[in-house]
């Protein structure tokens, strides 16, 4: 395989891997926000004993949405890996995006950053 097509996947997958993880981040910040703002509602009716919660029932759903997203998530990234260069650089970018690396100057230090914790000298 020619090196310039290699290296184009290979950016290329990072790049939109970065994107979706970036994209995905911000959306599911604004999902469990919102999912927060209408549970605040019923934990208080319930406090108050108006309403009346099923906890077991709610844990267990959760318990499989979660064994859910576990088998669907380890499906995508064995595709990604059978993917060749595009795949496994689009993982990586994604895991990239996904933490927020540019963000917070982990691969580069922001110019101008500030510490709010100093030692003393």
């Amino acid at each position: 395989m020619d090196p310039s097509v290699l290296a184009t996947q290979a950016v290329g997958g990072f790049t939109v891997g970065a994107l979706v993880g970036y994209a995905i981040r911000k959306v599911t910040k604004w999902i469990l926000i919102g999912i927060g703002i209408l549970l605040l509602p019923i934990v208080g009716l319930w406090h108050f004993g108006i309403l009346y919660v099923n906890w077991d029932a709610l844990n267990q759903a959760v318990g499989n949405f979660i064994n859910w997203l576990g088998v669907n998530i380890s499906d995508a990234s064995s595709a990604f890996a059978s993917a060749g260069a595009l795949g496994i650089s689009g993982l990586v970018g994604f895991a990239f995006g996904i933490s927020g690396g540019w963000l917070r100057g982990t691969i580069l230090p922001l110019e101008g950053e500030k510490n709010f914790v100093r030692r003393k000298k």
